[in-house]
């Protein structure tokens, strides 16, 4: 009797350490699914981004749209190219992400645009004695710009599987600068104080000019501002995610004086001369504040944690 009880004790205690490595091995099981989707790939790599990772961010409509006509045959079918995640104003911009932990993101995006367009124009050439056919030279005109965004924030993410909701803020700062340069083919001399110079270069007209524009600079325009964010991913392979966000942004603009350069022909001198004035135009210490939701076109962003 005795060993038969031993024996059901024995028993009990086998069946009972069985029992909890099998609950153990289940409730692993249950950590590593959501749905009933793994979230360890056929390679056994972890499908979400780990702490101390980092994200890049791409905008994936172009990919969509040339998918989208590739099946259509639509006569647009461009192939894709790779545009950075948008800004709370529909520019492209670079996207970063830092895992802190599971549950907390630090982000930043950067934005740097320069741009520059000439605009050329051929007028008569000063020339004396005057020729029977006359000569041309050219005029030109530059205009650039110079756009720069930059964004730090701190996102707070809700969810244990492939779907992550994600919400938080950003502080923005930007700063935005444009001005054209114009040079002239006719020189301003004695025997030419008014030298024929482009008027209107959208025209392409020109005109003997006594005064004629050499630069103008816009005045600089600085915002800041603050931005709250919400939006999804969802993890589809490992460290790769699709989502999109939506945002209100509240922020403040202020532009500083502008600069116009004129050259005029200084008789005193017997040269020419270039005069500086400062331009107030409108948009001059104006305050100008806004609230507005961003990024209404529901731009699709791809991810990928490195």
């Amino acid at each position: 009797m005795k060993k038969i009880f031993v024996t059901l004790l024995a028993f009990s205690l086998c069946f009972g350490v069985v029992s909890a490595q099998d609950e153990k091995k289940e409730e692993k099981k249950e950590e590593k699914t959501n749905g009933g989707a793994s979230l360890e790939s056929s390679e056994g790599v972890l499908i979400l981004p780990e702490e101390g990772e980092w994200g890049l961010g791409i905008s994936a409509n172009p990919f969509f749209n040339y998918l989208g006509n590739f099946f259509n045959q639509a006569g647009s079918n461009q192939a894709p190219t790779n545009s950075f995640t948008q800004n709370p104003f529909n520019n492209l911009a670079l996207f970063g992400k830092y895992v802190k932990d599971e549950t907390t993101f630090y982000r930043g995006r950067f934005q740097l645009n320069i741009g520059s367009v000439s605009d050329k124009n051929a007028v008569i050439k000063n020339e004396l004695p005057a020729p029977s056919f006359p000569n041309y030279v050219t005029d030109t005109r530059t205009s650039s710009n110079t756009g720069i965004l930059l964004a730090f924030g701190i996102e707070k993410r809700k969810g244990a599987g492939r779907v992550q909701g994600f919400y938080g803020g950003e502080f923005l700062i930007g700063y935005a600068a444009t001005r054209q340069k114009i040079s002239y083919g006719n020189e301003m001399t004695t025997q030419f104080q008014a030298p024929n110079s482009t008027t209107n270069f959208n025209a392409f007209s020109s005109g003997a000019s006594a005064a004629r524009l050499k630069e103008s600079k816009f005045g600089n325009k600085f915002m800041v501002g603050l931005r709250g964010f919400v939006g999804v991913e969802y993890f589809f392979a490992a460290k790769m995610s699709i989502g999109a966000e939506f945002g209100y942004a509240f922020t403040a603009v202020t532009a500083g004086k502008g600069s116009t350069t004129t050259q005029i022909w200084d008789a005193a001198s017997s040269s020419a001369k270039d005069v500086k004035a400062d331009v107030y135009d409108a948009e001059y210490s104006r305050l100008q504040i806004g609230v507005g939701l961003d990024n209404l076109n529901g731009n699709i962003n791809l991810l990928f944690y490195f």
